[in-house]
């Protein structure tokens, strides 16, 4: 998990001067609880996350970000999984600073149990709650579903920060 995250980090840090000249694009990261929900097992675990979105106009974006959702032991069993994403996203402003928004798209998913790692592409969908600080700054709280695969579902509650270029 550690090196998967610092390389993801270090991607993001030296692509940040390629991001600073799209307009109306933000890098974020998030933190929360995942949720491993499995008809015999109901675990969760500390989720980080780290995204790049893009607005193409005032409510549409898209978003590409990389999820670690934390290692559990099921029935013995150390089970890890990571999760690449893309999604379109729409907003709607309740006002100047607060808007509502929800994400549609598709996540590559990489399961690792005991060894055996397993990779499956499945649906995502997610909504969230966003409040503008400033023109560089906001903050936000959602919702997101992973998918399932073998009767296990992931999701995601977390709270992000977003900086805005």
């Amino acid at each position: 998990m550690k090196n998967s995250l610092i390389a993801a980090l270090l991607g993001c840090a030296l692509a940040v001067p390629l991001f600073a000249h799209a307009e109306d694009s933000y890098v974020s990261v998030s933190v929360g609880e995942s949720r491993y929900d499995h008809p015999l097992v109901d675990k969760s675990a500390t989720a980080v996350g780290i995204a790049y979105g893009q607005s193409v106009t005032d409510m549409v974006g898209y978003e590409v970000g990389y999820v670690h959702f934390g290692s559990v032991k099921p029935l013995g069993v150390k089970l890890d999984t990571q999760s690449l994403y893309l999604a379109g996203v729409a907003t709607y402003p309740l006002s100047e600073a607060v808007s509502v928004y929800g994400k549609l798209g598709g996540t590559v998913n990489r399961y690792e149990e005991a060894g055996d790692n397993r990779t499956k592409l499945r649906g995502l969908i997610g909504a969230g709650l966003g409040y503008k600080f400033s023109k560089e700054w906001s903050a936000g709280l959602e919702y997101v579903y992973f998918g399932e695969y073998s009767d296990l579902k992931m999701s995601m509650w977390s709270a992000n920060l977003r900086y805005h270029f």
